[in-house]
């Protein structure tokens, strides 16, 4: 593993404790890539809590890096106020139309995880409605100047098209979300909003009385929408790492502990694998399960087979490669992303989940390959298929399949 990134790896909290800050500090005493650091931490989000925590050792740091990460932390700050005056308009917008909503994600975690606003670098605003309100609230804000993103997203999408809002030249994304989670594998279970908003806490945002998912809801979340992600999904940034270390340690004592392990299992087992990648403090680790004494292999990595990585980018390292990262993952993802519960239950999951899940993408991506590229003649009166004449296509879909990855 590269140094850059165990130094990352330490700046995922908001908070560091005596430990973590030692330890912080003997990464930096190796030979650093200060440039490749500063690369890094942006992709991740991770810019201005490495700016925070380094700042705060005594060690000697490189002036260009630090005046450079201190521009991208006055550009996140910046950023994050004018996003968090977007969603108080919309907030009182909406509420005067009687339309109930939840926070989602980075908009209340910087208000209520991280100890200042711009902490926490946030790419767009994410707002849960109830189905019938979410419309609604769709075409409400575009009467009211908000226009609407170019991009498309199937009808039964989780999220409607995002809009967007200029705020003093700075443009804000908004996703209205109807659901927590795609219907798709792995299936993440969403709960009724009603629940979800009698359940919620209420936040601040600049005087206003706002609302997000509870403690318990909030941290499956995270996790769900972070780490449990459809395996096409991009990769988890450590950002998500920061949200889920710094919401734990702040609540410990709040959080439902109990709740957790009955209501969400599925969370509760995979909590250790964030104690691997930043050690959680004694407060957490009394109330998680116990995380192994030898850590599991290839810490930190993510799933990089594919689907999420295209043939055309893994078919230079052979064949033999590419069943490797898509049939057997590294231990640390796979412990994080299916929870076995024992050994039996690992090999289960080894040689028929986790490849019944790898089949419902081919399956996917099958479809719409032939979807795209069988000619007309190929499908009967009623729009079915013609099995015989695609057995006569094989050949021809073979050598363009080829050719497209």
């Amino acid at each position: 593993m590269a140094t850059e990134l165990p130094i990352l790896l330490s700046c995922a909290r908001p908070e560091l404790s005596t430990i973590h800050r030692e330890i912080l500090v003997s990464r930096c005493h190796s030979q650093i890539d200060w440039g490749q650091l500063l690369d890094l931490a942006e992709v991740h989000g991770l810019a201005p809590l490495l700016y925070k925590h380094l700042t705060m050792l005594d060690i000697d740091l490189p002036l260009d890096f630090l005046r450079s990460l201190r521009m991208l932390c006055l550009r996140h700050r910046q950023a994050n106020e004018l996003i968090m005056r977007a969603v108080r308009r919309i907030l009182i917008l909406l509420g005067k139309e009687g339309v109930k909503i939840l926070v989602l994600k980075g908009a209340a975690l910087c208000q209520t995880i991280y100890p200042q606003v711009g902490l926490r670098p946030m790419r767009d605003v994410d707002l849960l409605l109830a189905g019938s309100d979410a419309e609604r609230a769709h075409e409400f804000l575009q009467q009211y100047g908000l226009s609407v993103s170019n991009g498309v997203v199937p009808d039964d999408h989780y999220h409607l098209i995002p809009l967007h809002m200029n705020v003093e030249g700075f443009q804000v994304s908004i996703e209205l979300h109807h659901a927590l989670y795609p219907n798709i594998p792995p299936y993440n279970r969403s709960r009724p909003f009603n629940e979800l908003y009698a359940n919620s806490r209420i936040f601040d945002i600049e005087g206003m009385e706002a609302r997000t998912l509870s403690l318990e809801d909030m941290l499956d979340h995270l996790y769900h929408q972070g780490f449990h992600t459809p395996l096409i999904h991009e990769p988890y940034r450590l950002i998500s790492v920061a949200d889920i270390i710094g919401l734990v340690e702040k609540e410990a004592k709040t959080i439902d502990w109990q709740k957790i392990q009955t209501d969400y299992p599925h969370l509760f087992s995979a909590l250790p694998s964030f104690h691997y990648l930043s050690p959680f403090v004694k407060e957490v680790l009394d109330k998680i399960p116990k995380p192994k004494q030898n850590p599991p292999d290839s810490v930190g990595e993510p799933f990089v087979g594919w689907p999420r990585l295209r043939i055309a980018q893994l078919k230079e390292k052979g064949v033999v490669e590419i069943i490797r990262r898509t049939f057997f993952p590294g231990q640390w993802w796979f412990e994080m992303y299916y929870t076995p519960s024992n050994r039996l239950d690992s090999i289960r999951i080894s040689l028929i989940r986790h490849p019944r899940h790898i089949y419902w993408w081919v399956k996917l991506f099958w479809d719409i390959f032939l979807e795209t590229h069988l000619p007309p003649g190929c499908k009967d009166e009623r729009g079915v298929r013609s099995k015989w004449r695609i057995i006569q296509h094989i050949k021809r879909l073979a050598v363009a399949m080829y050719r497209k990855f």
